[in-house]
C-alpha cells in the first residue's frame, strides 16, 4: 500500500535491490565528488575550496551529474546501516553496510550470520572490521525476575489461539499442513519460503533457523 503514496507500481525483490545498489553507488560518489584541501588523500593543493569534479553516472536507474553541493565534514561521509537477511540484501551489506541490522533467531545463527557477513565485506575488498551486526531482539524488563515472569505471561496471554499460529506460520513458511504432521521435528525440506511476502525474509529465514537449530516441531515453533 506504501507504493500509491510514490506514484509507483511495487518493483520486485531482485529490482527494489538492484535500484538500492545503484542507488548507494550514486550517493557515494557524491560523497565524495568534492575533495577538500585537509583531504589527504589528494595531497597538498592550493585551491582553498577543494577539488570538485561531476561523477557523471549514468546507470539503469539513474542520471546524475554532480557534483555535491557541499563538502564532506572531517569525520567522512554519514554511517550506511542496512537492513534485509536476503541473499540480495547481503550481498548489498558486503559493499557498502557498516552496520547490519539483522534478526538472529538462535546463537548458532547469529554466529554463522556474522562470520558470513564479515566473510562477504572481505571479498569486497573491505577492511577486516569494517561491518558491525546489530542484532534484533524485544526486552521485557522488570525490578525483579518475578515481575518479568509475569510480563512474559501477560504478552503470552494476548497472543492468538496455537492452532491459528500454526496455521499462519505455515503460511509464512510454505509448510504444507497436509503433509507433515504439526507435532513432529521439521526438517529443511519443510519449508518452501516465498520468494515475495509482506514479511521481511530475514525474519523468516530467522524462524527456520530457530526450528533447525533446536529441533522443533511446527507446534512448538509457533508458540516460540
Amino acid at each position: 500500500a506504501v507504493a500509491a503514496n510514490y506514484g509507483a507500481a511495487i518493483a520486485t525483490h531482485d529490482n527494489r535491490y538492484e535500484r538500492a545498489e545503484e542507488f548507494l553507488e550514486v550517493v557515494h560518489g557524491l560523497w565524495n565528488s568534492w575533495k577538500f584541501p585537509w583531504d589527504e588523500a589528494i595531497g597538498p593543493n592550493p585551491n582553498p575550496f577543494g577539488e570538485v569534479m561531476p561523477i557523471n553516472h549514468e546507470g539503469k536507474y539513474f542520471k546524475v551529474a554532480g557534483p555535491l553541493n557541499v563538502p564532506l565534514p572531517p569525520y567522512g561521509p554519514p554511517v550506511v546501516v542496512q537492513a534485509g537477511g536476503s541473499d540480495q540484501g547481503k550481498r548489498l551489506a558486503s559493499r557498502f553496510g557498516e552496520i547490519i541490522y539483522a534478526f538472529l533467531g538462535s546463537k548458532p545463527a547469529g554466529r554463522r550470520f556474522v562470520a558470513e557477513a564479515r566473510a562477504a565485506a572481505r571479498a569486497q575488498g573491505r577492511p577486516e572490521g569494517s561491518t558491525l551486526v546489530l542484532p534484533s531482539f524485544v526486552p521485557l524488563i522488570g525490578s525483579t525476575e518475578a515481575e518479568v515472569k509475569r510480563l512474559v505471561a501477560e504478552y503470552e496471554a494476548g497472543l492468538d489461539p496455537a492452532e491459528q499460529r500454526i496455521e499462519a506460520l505455515s503460511k509464512q513458511l510454505g509448510i504444507d499442513l497436509e503433509r507433515i504432521n504439526v507435532d513432529q521435528v521439521l526438517q529443511e525440506k519443510d519449508f518452501n519460503l516465498p520468494k515475495e511476502s509482506a514479511t521481511p525474509i530475514g525474519i523468516l529465514k530467522s524462524m527456520v533457523d530457530v526450528a533447525l537449530d533446536e529441533k522443533l516441531s511446527l507446534r512448538q515453533l509457533a508458540c516460540r
